[in-house]
């Protein structure tokens, strides 16, 4: 069970969320329009019904309803619904959700990669106190959030916080992406020193083929250079998979810069197989 604290943190910070967007929204509209000056309350026309009165009639219908499916598919459309209509309706909904369902572990997903673009640090420590399944699918979604601006930070936080699995594969996949296109040799370096798996294939296929775009000479090093041999040939199944791609003079040339004789002669060997 989720404690009261942090669903109490959760919901400040939507609302906050919220509440800087839509100033922000309104300064733009100011600046549209300088020499209008106007105080007036928006106000909403009196045929039209109130949104947050219509979710929590919703809401009650909800809770009145004898059937759990019903139910539960109810409380996650208000969930859902309320983020940015009514946000502590929509976390009472949430609340209410049978612990680590597939409804919850979305939700809780979701909710904390709002948190993290505004408080990446109190979103972990939101996530933290969720149920095992939801915790992993939130932290990793935290995770992917700060990589756009902090890869080592993300990268930090999953090997911190995600046990081996289908959660953390996931996460470190869409990490690497993100670091790639900032600094594709640092996310080669760092997906190439996990175990051998799933995670580690499809993470290497993303940062290798950044990194020999980008310098294809560093990263012909960099593989000809990994003592493990089996890392090594993983990383030249990318490379090869890379290449069958690229156009006919940048085929030549990510080829060429690799020099070592028994690398180049493997690579190719992979190149003239068929496609797997």
């Amino acid at each position: 069970m989720i404690r009261a604290g942090h669903l109490l943190v959760f919901a400040t910070c939507l609302a906050s969320c919220g509440e800087k967007e839509r100033k922000q929204a309104q300064g733009s509209d100011v600046a549209a329009k300088p020499g209008r000056s106007d105080t007036r309350a928006p106000r909403q026309d009196a045929g039209e019904p109130d949104p947050r009165a219509l979710l929590r009639e919703s809401f009650d219908t909800a809770l009145a309803s004898e059937d759990p499916a019903e139910k539960v598919n109810a409380l996650e459309r208000i969930a859902w619904d309320g983020i940015d209509v009514d946000p502590e309706l929509s976390r009472e909904a949430f609340a209410m959700l049978p612990v680590d369902s597939a409804a919850r572990s979305k939700l809780a997903a979701h909710f904390a990669m709002r948190l993290a673009e505004a408080d990446p640090a109190q979103a972990v420590e939101w996530a933290r106190g969720l149920g095992e399944g939801e915790r992993e699918e939130a932290l990793g979604r935290v995770a992917v959030v700060i990589s756009a601006k902090e890869p080592e930070r993300a990268a930090e936080l999953i090997a911190e916080h995600l046990p081996a699995g289908s959660r953390r594969d996931r996460a470190v996949v869409q990490v690497v992406q993100r670091w790639t296109q900032q600094e594709p040799s640092a996310a080669a370096e760092w997906v190439g020193a996990f175990d051998a798996g799933a995670a580690r294939s499809a993470g290497l296929k993303v940062a290798l083929a950044g990194w020999l775009e980008e310098d294809a000479a560093s990263a012909a090093r960099w593989i000809g250079g990994r003592e493990d041999a089996t890392l090594r040939m993983e990383c030249l199944a990318s490379t090869a998979e890379h290449l069958r791609s690229a156009g006919g003079s940048a085929r030549a040339a990510r080829l060429a810069a690799f020099s070592d004789p028994e690398i180049r002669r493997q690579l190719e060997n992979l190149l003239a197989q068929p496609r797997p």
